[in-house]
């Protein structure tokens, strides 16, 4: 129920902003060649662009994102575990983490275009890198603050090695991994601007770009409130997801382990 009211609120907040901002306009506080009204924006958009067109843009832009966060929470998630179970691998990846960390995804547009092309590859890749870290990051920090007594109680009713890893382990940071996965997917519609520049034809920052081109402000707005409501709204999906089956998972692996254990 709190979830819900949350959610609801979140909404609210988008209707006042949206609200205001009319209000703002109507009252001739915002220049209207430069900020245009709500109702201005849906009216231009509908002039310049048909449904077909903007469902188009939606569903390329999704497979990008799509793609490149599969790859990077698959990537994150268990390098971030390896990294925290295994002292070595941890040892091994924190020098090459650390050194391409801080790097923008946007400044590696060009190697993608030499190694990948101009095809979807390069900007699979771009965004993969920039919904990697969070991915990553999340997992191990859960990772180094699990509770050794947990550990230890699992070891002393048996449990050790890979079982111990899975059955005790990963549901033990599951809100670590989960909050990194959902960063990581905001963060992967933030890429996807920079990775649309790319020679892309289509996608909702391809259609930023376009009318950027043509002077079409109002398309411009259009397009910046299109990737935030998509989004938010996505965000939404994956977040009562997560919510619905983490529990399910963590009763499963841990019902599993001690039935294992009363195996032995």
């Amino acid at each position: 129920m709190n979830r819900r009211l949350a959610s609801l609120d979140s909404w609210l907040g988008v209707t006042i902003f949206l609200a205001v901002w009319q209000a703002l306009s109507a009252l001739g506080l915002l220049d209207p060649r430069i900020i245009p009204s709500p109702i201005a924006v849906v009216a231009g958009t509908a002039s310049h662009l048909t449904l077909a067109q903007f469902l188009g843009d939606v569903e390329a832009s999704l497979f990008r994102v799509m793609a490149g966060f599969l790859i990077a929470s698959v990537l994150g998630v268990v390098l971030g575990v390896a990294s925290g179970w295994y002292p070595l691998v941890g040892d091994l990846l924190r020098a090459p983490i650390d050194l391409l960390r801080p790097i923008p995804p946007l400044a590696w547009i060009p190697a993608a275009l030499i190694w990948f092309g101009l095809g979807e590859p390069s900007k699979v890749f771009v965004i993969s890198l920039g919904a990697f870290f969070p991915a990553f990051t999340n997992t191990l920090a859960g990772m180094r603050k699990i509770d050794r007594d947990i550990l230890n109680a699992a070891r002393m009713m048996g449990l050790s090695g890979w079982r111990l890893l899975y059955r005790v382990a990963v549901p033990a940071i599951e809100p670590d991994i989960l909050t990194g996965l959902r960063i990581a997917w905001s963060l992967s519609f933030g890429v996807l601007v920079a990775a649309e520049l790319i020679a892309s034809q289509s996608g909702l920052g391809n259609l930023i770009v376009r009318a950027r081109e043509l002077g079409q402000i109002d398309l411009v707005v259009f397009g910046i409130l299109a990737i935030g409501i998509t989004t938010l709204l996505t965000d939404f999906i994956i977040a009562q997801f997560f919510f619905r089956f983490r529990l399910r998972w963590y009763v499963k692996a841990t019902t599993a382990g001690l039935a294992g254990t009363r195996e032995r």
